[in-house]
């Protein structure tokens, strides 16, 4: 009598490990783990992971790719995400000062913690509290972005309005022993007034 043996297919099943990033960093290494089932000795997994594409902050799934086990077994894939987070960059705005009567400076800044990727941007521009007269004055974030990729955190310090030096020099007189004193005159002259500004006294 002849017999026929039927040999069944190792039902193996893989489950994906989640990953994450940060925006702009390589991916992980995409990772997985027998959770049911076991591979007879000398059975090795071919090919790999694979996840759907996309760099942008976000989650995206990861899929079976080409991993596989062979015609010996019934695998199935159990995927996860990888999750790309926003990326941390830290501006610092610089320290300014200018003489009362003059215009603002440029406001500028440094990114002090973090680092843009290529190609990114920075839009917008700082701002300032308001006010013209001798003072300190903060300066604000205002409309300066990165966008919703990255995560920024904003230190302003401040710009200070100083003194405006201006030199009057009177204006030598005389008179006739007797006669009533002439005007005392003036002359600036040594730095200016701002417009609008007057003498008092």
């Amino acid at each position: 009598v002849q017999r026929t043996v039927h040999v069944a297919v190792r039902a193996v099943t893989v489950k994906a490990g989640a990953q994450s990033k940060g925006y702009g960093d390589a991916d992980p290494q995409l990772t997985y783990q027998i959770t049911s089932g076991s591979l007879v000795t000398g059975g090795v997994f071919t090919g790999a992971l694979m996840r759907d594409a996309g760099e942008n902050i976000g989650t995206y799934a990861i899929r079976q790719g080409t991993l596989g086990l062979g015609s010996n077994y019934a695998l199935t894939y159990v995927g996860a995400n990888l999750t790309v987070t926003t990326r941390a960059v830290t501006v610092t705005a610089d320290a300014k000062t200018r003489i009362y009567g003059n215009a603002d400076p440029p406001f500028t800044y440094q990114i002090t913690s973090g680092s843009l990727i290529t190609g990114d941007v920075f839009t917008g521009a700082l701002t300032r509290d308001a006010g013209e007269n001798v003072g300190t004055y903060a300066i604000r974030q205002g409309t300066l972005a990165l966008g919703s990729n990255y995560a920024l955190t904003y230190i302003g310090p401040n710009l200070t309005i100083t003194t405006r030096a201006v030199t009057v020099t009177a204006d030598a007189k005389t008179k006739v022993y007797g006669t009533a004193d002439p005007p005392f005159t003036y002359q600036v002259t040594s730095g200016s007034l701002v417009t609008g500004d007057a003498f008092t006294g």
